[in-house]
């Protein structure tokens, strides 16, 4: 396959089979590679391979999902830049949503020089944040929102749970760790999780904008501007992923939360919008602009 070729087959997976935020996994039998590390290494920089640590190998049932975190963040460490302004303030805002996490663990963020608006979770708290979806977004609730639902993902299993299904669905008793992370990888970049469990995160991000008091408005106009985004792009798609991807899924998503946001609003509250944070990559938490308040209706 041509160099040409390859690079539009990765834009095309990125950009209309990636967003967990955004579609729900379609029953279709696709076959899977075993690893994206090629994929990675095609958009200008590899993964590390040479680490003691990927040719453990683990029994799929012991599995610690800290550990295979780590792997993930270990293998794909080209990948974050730790002095850019994008990564310094997501990786902010991931911290400041998951203080208090049930898992345990540190998560992480990692961003992608990519132009389509995407995010991913991955096992042990590690969150991939495309540049696309920071342009996109236009507050720093919105983001919060989308983060929200990828913690959601995270927190209630469903990362972990997917793999081990993968695994056991391959017949992959033991594997090493660097291989497992991989896998992981080439599951979660595609769209991998049930309509009831992306119900589950949705709602899992929204309490979050309860719990922060972020403007709760965010995550219907998240949505919609998902949807807005989908529509330009204009990609080809079966008719069972239109039925999840396009219009009656994203729209009702959007007018299901829009709604609930009417109904939540309390009066007595001050929300927080952030368009100011977002612009200027600085979190509500170090910069709290007087402008950026809502007040409850």
């Amino acid at each position: 396959m041509e160099l040409k070729q390859k690079i539009w087959l990765i834009l095309l997976l990125l950009s209309g089979a990636g967003l967990s935020f955004l579609v729900v996994r379609y029953e279709v039998q696709v076959e899977k590679p075993a690893t994206l590390a090629p994929i990675f290494q095609l958009l200008g920089k590899p993964v590390k391979t040479m680490d003691r640590a990927f040719t453990k190998i683990l029994p799929v049932n012991d599995m610690d999902e800290k550990e295979l975190g780590d792997a993930i963040a270990d293998r794909y460490s080209s990948y974050t830049n730790d002095s850019s302004r994008d990564y310094l303030y997501v990786q902010s805002i991931v911290s400041g949503l998951t203080v208090d996490n049930k898992k345990g663990f540190s998560y992480r963020a990692f961003i992608l020089e990519d132009p389509h608006p995407n995010a991913f979770a991955m096992p042990g708290g590690i969150i991939f944040v495309t540049t696309g979806l920071l342009n996109l977004l236009q507050s720093e609730a919105e983001l919060a929102a989308v983060i929200g639902h990828e913690i959601g993902h995270i927190e209630l299993s469903h990362c972990m749970d997917g793999v081990r299904f993968e695994l056991l669905t391959r017949k992959i008793g033991s594997a090493t760790l660097g291989e497992i992370a991989d896998i992981a990888v080439g599951l979660l970049l595609r769209p991998s999780f049930s309509k009831n469990q992306e119900a589950e995160s949705d709602e899992y991000g929204y309490q979050i904008l309860q719990r922060e008091l972020y403007d709760l408005s965010a995550m219907g106009t998240t949505f919609q501007r998902l949807k807005e985004a989908s529509d330009s792009q204009g990609t080809q798609s079966t008719p069972l992923e239109e039925y999840f991807m396009t219009h009656p899924y994203l729209e009702h998503r959007s007018e299901k939360y829009a709604n609930q946001a009417k109904v939540d609003f309390k009066m007595s509250e001050i929300y927080y919008v952030g368009r100011r944070n977002l612009k200027e990559r600085i979190n509500r938490w170090e910069e709290d602009f007087p402008e950026e308040h809502l007040k409850g209706k």
